[in-house]
């Protein structure tokens, strides 16, 4: 229905009518009403005669080619005043949210994901989104899943499977497990056997830990050999790799170029696939923000440029 033709019977204002008595009021004359809403100064004339007879009372007093607002217009126009700072506070709050001025992001991860690889994405989110606050965590895959359900608004980034009713899992980039020895310990191996694991010191981790079920496949079809120290992260693994402990199996998310230079990384040649992916997990019942969707696609990115070495490596 066109603005101008509201029946005279009813009593309220639509909201073209209210903009076009806000411009009067504002501007004081109907012709500076219509130079700031961009239109003829008759379709204003036209407006205000209309709401003035849809309502039943005058807006304005004309008197020598000038408008004065009447006391109910003046009452009206305290509301209608009230009603745009409100439509300017969510104004506000849209350019907030695109801008990422409003709001935070909050990330937990894995502890592997967490040494490089995630802090690299926040660096680059961050260049895009500097008024955003940013929280992260590493977490063990224990933690990671309830604080994922229960903490507002927190997603998490996972390299083991998460199986949970209330939780959505996305996979993103999977590389193949490494092993890892100090420098100079591997030689010119493109590859470890676990039988060739066997004969070295080896770095084992506890059963139960998410790498300890994958070291137990790894030596499923043979004893799996005695540790020189059992550990419980990957990041520990690598740590004692480097001061000469042992060989360790390791994910391929953990190791940055500085563990590069210090270590032998080769690949893990077993039966069947001992690969891991990471996987953005996040609750069901609390959509992406924009924001969160943006670190996302950046993280994405970071992991697609770590894995290409490896993957070029692995084709060559």
């Amino acid at each position: 229905m066109n603005y101008d033709d509201a029946s005279p019977h009813s009593r309220t204002m639509s909201m073209r009518q209210i903009e076009v008595f806000r411009a009067i009021m504002m501007t004081g004359s109907i012709s500076e009403a219509a130079r700031s809403l961009y239109v003829a100064q008759p379709s204003v004339s036209r407006v205000l005669q209309v709401t003035e007879r849809r309502l039943g009372f005058l807006l304005f007093e004309r008197t020598r080619g000038r408008l004065y607002p009447t006391p109910e217009a003046k009452r009206i126009f305290e509301e209608v005043m009230r009603a745009y700072e409100g439509i300017e506070r969510v104004d506000d709050l849209v350019r907030a949210l695109s801008d990422g001025s409003s709001g935070t992001l909050n990330v937990v991860c894995s502890p592997s994901l967490g040494v490089h690889l995630v802090p690299l994405a926040i660096a680059r989110f961050h260049a895009e989104f500097r008024k955003l606050p940013v929280s992260f965590e590493p977490l063990t895959h224990n933690h990671l899943v309830p604080r994922v359900l229960f903490g507002k608004g927190t997603i998490g980034v996972s390299m083991f499977e998460v199986q949970h009713p209330n939780i959505v899992t996305v996979p993103m980039e999977s590389g193949q497990v490494l092993c890892v020895a100090r420098k100079g310990t591997l030689g010119k191996r493109r590859a470890l056997e676990p039988k060739q694991i066997a004969a070295l010191p080896w770095i084992d981790y506890e059963h139960d830990t998410p790498l300890g079920r994958i070291v137990g496949t790894v030596f499923s079809n043979e004893r799996r050999p005695e540790p020189v120290v059992r550990v419980r992260s990957a990041i520990s693994a690598c740590t004692l790799a480097r001061e000469g402990v042992g060989v360790a199996i390791v994910d391929p998310f953990c190791i940055d170029d500085a563990m590069r230079d210090a270590l032998d990384v080769v690949p893990l040649r077993a039966e069947g696939s001992h690969r891991l992916t990471a996987s953005l997990v996040y609750s069901h019942v609390e959509p992406l923000s924009n924001a969160a969707r943006r670190f996302v696609e950046i993280l994405d990115a970071v992991l697609k440029q770590h894995l290409a070495p490896r993957r070029a490596s692995k084709s060559a």
